[in-house]
C-alpha cells in the first residue's frame, strides 16, 4: 500500500502532466510562442547591455554596471578607450576651458570695468572661473562622450601627418598633439579673451598709471 508522502507526490505530478500532455496536443503553437517570447527576451537584454555599457562609459551608469567595469577610474576607462580618444579627450578639455576662461572674462570685465590682467584683480577673476571649472568637471561625461565622437578625426589626422611627413607614428602623434592641443588651445584663448575684451568694452592689457 502506498504511503501518504507517495499519495501527494503523485497528486502533486498530475497537473504537469496534464500540461505535457495540452503542450503536446497543440505543440506548433507553444513553440511559435515560446520563441516569440525568446526572441522578445534577448532583444530587450541585449539593448539593456548596450545602454549599460553606453552609461558605463560616459560615467552614468548605476549600480548594475558589469562587474569588470566596477573599480575603474576614469583615467583607467579613458586609458582603455584607446590612444586617440586620449588625446581627442584632452583637446575637448582644452577646448572647453579655454571657452570658459572666455566666458568668465567677459563676466568679470563687464561687472568690475576692469581687466583680470589689472593690479590686484586676478585672484577675484579666479574666483569667478573657479564656478566654470567645477562646471566642467561636472559634464566631464558630456567631453568624454565628445571625445568619442572626435577620436576618428584625431586619428585620420595623424595618419595624414604621418602619409605626407614620412616621419613614424611616434613623431607625428607628437606633431598632432602640439598642433592642436598646444597651438590651438592658445590662439582659442587669445581669440576667446579679444572676443570677450571687446564686448565688455574693456582692453584686457591695462594702461601704465
Amino acid at each position: 500500500m502506498p504511503s501518504f508522502s507517495a499519495a501527494v507526490r503523485q497528486r502533486r505530478s498530475l497537473p504537469l502532466f496534464l500540461a505535457d500532455a495540452a503542450a503536446a496536443s497543440d505543440g506548433s503553437e507553444v513553440v511559435e510562442e515560446n520563441g516569440d517570447d525568446t526572441s522578445l527576451e534577448d532583444t530587450t537584454a541585449s539593448s539593456k547591455t548596450r545602454l549599460d555599457r553606453m552609461k558605463g562609459w560616459v560615467g552614468l551608469g548605476g549600480s548594475n554596471k558589469k562587474k569588470e567595469d566596477d573599480g575603474l577610474t576614469f583615467r583607467q576607462k579613458l586609458s582603455k578607450a584607446g590612444l586617440a580618444v586620449v588625446l581627442s579627450y584632452g583637446a575637448v578639455s582644452n577646448f572647453s576651458y579655454g571657452i570658459s576662461m572666455s566666458i568668465a572674462w567677459y563676466g568679470f570685465s563687464r561687472k568690475t570695468g576692469l581687466s583680470p590682467l589689472a593690479p590686484d584683480q586676478w585672484k577675484p577673476f579666479l574666483a569667478v572661473y573657479s564656478a566654470f571649472f567645477v562646471f566642467n568637471n561636472i559634464v566631464r561625461p558630456i567631453r568624454f562622450a565628445a571625445s568619442v565622437a572626435v577620436a576618428p578625426y584625431f586619428e585620420r589626422m595623424i595618419q595624414a601627418v604621418q602619409r605626407k611627413t614620412k616621419l613614424p607614428r611616434g613623431w607625428s602623434i607628437g606633431l598632432c598633439v602640439f598642433a592642436v592641443n598646444i597651438v590651438g588651445t592658445l590662439s582659442l584663448m587669445a581669440t576667446g579673451i579679444t572676443i570677450a575684451s571687446t564686448l565688455a568694452g574693456v582692453p584686457p592689457f591695462p594702461g601704465k598709471a
